[in-house]
C-alpha cells in the first residue's frame, strides 16, 4: 500500500514539474486550437454575409442599369468590387460593360473587359471577353490591340469566332490578304458554340476572286 501511494505520489510530482516546465506551452497549445476554430468560423460567417451583401449589389446594380440609371448603377458596381472578387463581380462586371456600351461609352467598357482578361477565374467568360473587348478596340480605331488580343490562343468553342474577328479587323486596316486568310481559318474552324458560317462565307466572297470556297 505504501509502495501504491509512494508511487501515486510521484507520478503527482511528475505531472506537477511537467506542468510547471511546459504548462505556458499547452495553455498558448490550447488558445491556438481554439482561436483556429472560432477564427475558422468567424471567418465562414464573413464570407456568407460577404456573399450576402454581394447578391444584394448585383441585384440593385442590374436594376438602376434597367431603369438607366447608370451614375448609381456605377457606385454598386464599385461596391460590389470590394466586397466580392468572384462570381458576383464577374456577372456585374459583365453586366456593367454592356450598360457602357448601351450608352456609347466604349472606353470604360474596354477598360472592364481588359480587366476581366488578366484574371485568372474567368477562363468559361475568356473567349466572350476577348470576343467583345477586341470588337470595341477596332471600333476606337485601335486595331493593333484588337490584334494582339486575338492572338492569344483561342479558348475552346471559340477559334472559329475568334479568327472572324480577327478577319474583320484586318479588313478595317485594309489588309485583305491577312482578312482572307482569317475568314478561311474561320470557315475551316469546327465550333460548337452555334455560329453559322453563311456569312463568313460572305466575308470571304467579298475579299476577292480566285478565293478558295469552303466546302459545303
Amino acid at each position: 500500500m505504501a509502495v501504491e501511494l509512494y508511487d501515486e505520489h510521484e507520478q503527482g510530482e511528475r505531472v506537477r514539474r511537467w506542468l510547471q516546465s511546459n504548462g505556458f506551452t499547452l495553455i498558448v497549445a490550447v488558445v491556438l486550437a481554439l482561436g483556429g476554430v472560432f477564427g475558422f468560423q468567424q471567418y465562414q460567417r464573413n464570407q456568407i454575409e460577404s456573399q450576402s451583401a454581394a447578391a444584394s449589389y448585383f441585384n440593385t446594380l442590374q436594376s438602376l442599369i434597367e431603369s438607366e440609371q447608370l451614375e448609381m448603377a456605377e457606385d454598386y458596381f464599385a461596391e460590389l468590387e470590394t466586397l466580392d472578387k468572384s462570381g458576383y463581380y464577374k456577372l456585374g462586371a459583365m453586366t456593367m460593360a454592356k450598360a457602357y456600351v448601351d450608352a456609347g461609352r466604349l472606353g470604360p467598357a474596354i477598360d472592364i473587359y481588359q480587366t476581366l482578361l488578366t484574371r485568372s477565374d474567368i477562363e468559361s467568360l475568356r473567349g466572350l471577353i476577348g470576343l467583345r473587348l477586341a470588337r470595341l478596340l477596332d471600333g476606337q480605331g485601335d486595331s493593333e490591340a484588337a490584334l494582339a488580343v486575338l492572338s492569344a490562343p483561342a479558348p475552346t468553342g471559340y477559334e472559329g469566332p475568334w479568327a472572324e474577328v480577327r478577319g474583320d479587323v484586318y479588313m478595317s486596316m485594309g489588309d485583305i490578304e491577312q482578312a482572307r486568310e482569317a475568314y478561311q481559318v474561320a470557315l475551316d474552324s469546327p465550333s460548337d458554340m452555334g455560329f453559322g458560317t453563311t456569312l463568313i462565307q460572305m466575308k470571304l466572297d467579298a475579299t476577292g476572286p480566285g478565293v478558295m470556297q469552303a466546302d459545303s
